[in-house]
């Protein structure tokens, strides 16, 4: 009788590890429902989506999750920016763009934006669900041809690695994306935004950081970059570093890129933001994460400050740290990206300028489907935006319409 009982106590013991029977861990945290079926399982699309991810392949897109004009904005950027040699990376312009033979991919979600109703509504369950969907479709090589075609399937390049661009997704559902990878041992690596730029921060300012991040006052006022925050300190053992969340000030338009203003004392109106809080901390730095704003028009303002005495200029040097900086955080999220392809061998090496693409999710499918995209089926404004913000990703658009027609 012991016998058998120590026989059973054994085989318990062994059965998580035996082939076919190891069941998935849940986290102290609990992830989403989704999340919980494809982890566990390995006969669902999904789990064998994953499960043929190649995270070696440099011959994958990288794909930006946020809304469309935050994606038009960024893909401009990483198509542009020339900041580095192509050959060894350092810090020179060469005439060749950082991101040369790259595809810059966008998920342009007219299905479920804006993502501040999901917040504000109290579902955030809903968006965390979006998010992973948004990811696993980056991942998946089909979409289909159409907003009522889908049965037939074209095929699209697979992400190589998806950028958490907004901090809606970042704040719900990175942690369930982070979950799905890890436990289904899918090495599909994911840059999140606010993370980036925090860690942009801390990489100049090593320490306690005060952190003061700009962003519009919906965004702002949702908490999403604090819930981030939290967790990011939390993941590193920082409990002292704190953030604080700028709304664009009432003279807004005086920074935006159109019509900046080196004049302008914007600058003031959003550290008033900070005083009226009780805050006393002198900042660190300041992210800025709206890509309407000139920087220059911030750090003019800034330097007003510093060099012109009075009692009102000294009243606002008390609020930032000697060693302040504006930190660009569309360019922390290129710079990291970068770091990431050159230091796992992921660039294509192709000598060719880069290419922004996109596909958009399908209005009539059920939960989330990706679809070839048609500039032309954009709405006036959105158009008449990308066209102005994001130029040479706008003619790119055109002419991918343009071939595809056949032309």
């Amino acid at each position: 009788m012991k016998t058998k009982f120590q026989l059973l106590l054994a085989f318990l013991f062994l059965l998580p590890v035996l082939p076919g029977c190891r069941m998935y861990q849940s986290s102290p945290r609990p992830t989403i429902p989704l999340v919980e079926r494809v982890i566990n399982d390995h006969q669902c699309a999904e789990h064998q989506l994953l499960a043929g991810f190649d995270a070696k392949n440099p011959h994958g897109d990288i794909v930006l999750l946020d809304t469309p004009e935050r994606c038009f904005y960024l893909s401009e950027r990483f198509v542009t920016c020339d900041e580095r040699d192509n050959v060894d990376g350092h810090a020179m312009v060469d005439l060749l763009p950082d991101f040369a033979g790259e595809r810059i991919t966008s998920v342009i979600d007219l299905l479920y934006t804006p993502y501040d109703r999901f917040v504000t509504a109290d579902n955030a369950s809903a968006l965390r669900e979006v998010t992973v969907r948004a990811a696993l479709s980056a991942v998946d090589t089909a979409c289909c041809l159409g907003p009522f075609d889908h049965e037939r399937r074209s095929r699209k390049p697979a992400a190589k690695l998806i950028i958490l661009s907004s901090p809606y997704m970042a704040a719900n559902g990175g942690f369930d994306l982070d979950t799905l990878f890890r436990s289904t041992g899918a090495s599909v690596p994911v840059l999140s935004a606010p993370e980036v730029m925090f860690s942009r921060v801390k990489k100049t300012h090593p320490g306690a950081v005060n952190i003061g991040v700009l962003s519009d006052s919906l965004t702002t006022a949702c908490g999403v970059y604090q819930a981030v925050f939290k967790d990011w300190c939390r993941k590193a053992g920082d409990s002292y570093s704190t953030l604080f969340a700028f709304s664009m000030p009432e003279d807004a338009d005086s920074l935006s890129l159109s019509a900046a203003d080196l004049s302008s004392d914007a600058f003031k109106q959003i550290l008033d933001q900070y005083s009226r809080a009780g805050k006393s901390s002198a900042l660190t730095a300041l992210v800025v994460d709206e890509h309407s704003v000139c920087i220059d028009s911030l750090r003019a303002s800034y330097q007003r400050i510093l060099s012109r005495p009075s009692d009102e200029n000294a009243f606002y040097r008390k609020m930032l740290a000697k060693d302040f900086e504006f930190i660009d955080g569309a360019r922390a999220l290129t710079d990291a990206c970068y770091q990431y392809l050159r230091e796992n061998n992921l660039f294509t090496h192709n000598i060719s300028y880069p290419v922004a693409a996109a596909y958009v999710t399908s209005p009539e499918a059920k939960g989330y489907l990706l679809m070839d995209f048609d500039v032309n089926a954009l709405p006036v404004e959105m158009t008449d935006n990308l066209q102005r913000t994001a130029p040479a990703t706008f003619k790119m658009y055109v002419q991918d319409q343009y071939h595809a027609r056949g032309n």
